[in-house]
């Protein structure tokens, strides 16, 4: 792979330049070192402040990568296992026909349980004792296992809390010392901030949207839940620190390797049921053990990508670890044209997720 830093700096200065993008943010790392850091444009859309290397951006559901990669190294110690049934580490979960679901199940989003009650507001998705209650008390849409749905808001709870009860340790605290802080990356990624880590942050821009508004930005503005533990939505962090962490999937990363080969080929291949048909091409929501598969035959990366257009992924076949966050709501979405352009700068495939 032929890597221009040139041809993407241009790429990202031309796109803020024009109001095509406010802000964003580029690393790529190879072999466990990074390759290119690249920044451009402002932090919100008065634009006066400019990004910065050490600029947070809200990265939303690429934080389910995290969640997921704290997992795996749970169950590589012994601690979990795929096969688990919920229902044995969170009795109260255990009914209305979620007795059988299995942590697998919730990893690959096959749990049926991915629709909140319509009442449920952003103040209430803040609040992680009251969901535990919402997801005790939920149905499934049918029978655990089987069909896949994403579970956009869902992932963090029926994650969380398993974990919580079979581990004796918030997933919070378990995230910062399995993964943040061997990294070294506790200071530039965070599920919940607080006014100090606030001024780091890029706003939302949502003036390519009608009403400029948006659930980006609503999900953002809402103070509870951008300060509240809810790793499902509510990631926010700088690209380095989320190249960094995919970099330590592959890779040891300044001395830290997160997954051993054998975990992440286990993880990084279709979960299907067994009567469950192969997606059709173009499909998005393609998952393995709680990583998004794309490409070809859906082997080409895995990663996962956010609401607002942020995305993180390895790259199978060059190695390379790679992150882009960004700040502007676009009408276009899930389609994001600065994101394909680094991608056909790169040689890469395009995705959409």
């Amino acid at each position: 792979m032929k890597i221009n830093t040139e041809d993407l700096q241009n790429i990202l200065d031309k796109a803020t330049a024009s109001g095509e993008e406010c802000g964003c943010q580029l690393v790529i790392f190879k072999d466990g070192k990074p390759l290119v850091n690249l920044v451009s444009g402002y932090t919100g859309p008065e634009r006066i402040k400019k990004v910065t290397e050490h600029t947070l951006f809200p990265v939303y559901s690429c934080g389910k990568a995290v969640v997921s990669t704290a997992v795996h190294r749970l169950v590589k110690q012994g601690k979990l296992s795929y096969d688990d049934r919920v229902a044995d580490y969170w009795k109260e979960f255990g009914c209305n026909g979620k007795e059988d679901v299995r942590l697998w199940h919730i990893l690959s989003h096959r749990t049926g349980l991915h629709q909140l009650p319509p009442e449920i507001t952003f103040d209430d998705m803040a609040d992680w004792e009251k969901m535990c209650r919402v997801m005790e008390n939920m149905t499934p849409l049918w029978q655990p296992g089987t069909k896949s749905e994403y579970q956009a808001e869902t992932y963090a709870w029926l994650i969380g809390e398993t974990i919580r009860r079979a581990v004796g340790k918030e997933l919070k605290t378990i995230i910062s010392e399995e993964i943040f802080e061997p990294l070294g990356i506790g200071n530039d990624y965070f599920f919940g901030t607080d006014p100090e880590t606030e001024k780091r942050c890029a706003d939302v821009d949502s003036t390519d949207l009608e009403g400029n508004t948006g659930w980006c930005a609503d999900v953002f503005n809402c103070t509870a839940l951008r300060r509240s533990f809810t790793p499902s939505l509510n990631g926010v962090c700088n690209a380095y620190a989320m190249a960094k962490f995919y970099s330590a999937l592959i890779t040891e990363t300044d001395g830290i390797r997160l997954l051993d080969d054998a975990v992440l080929q286990n993880s990084t291949r279709i979960c299907r049921w067994e009567d469950d048909p192969i997606p059709p091409e173009g499909t998005w929501a393609v998952f393995g053990l709680g990583y998004v598969l794309s490409g070809k035959d859906y082997g080409e990366f895995y990663g996962h990508g956010g609401a607002l257009g942020a995305e993180g992924f390895v790259h199978r076949e060059s190695g390379i670890a790679l992150a882009f966050v960004k700040n502007r709501a676009l009408r276009s979405d899930p389609v994001h044209p600065v994101r394909d352009q680094i991608s056909l700068s790169l040689g890469l495939t395009p995705r959409v997720w």
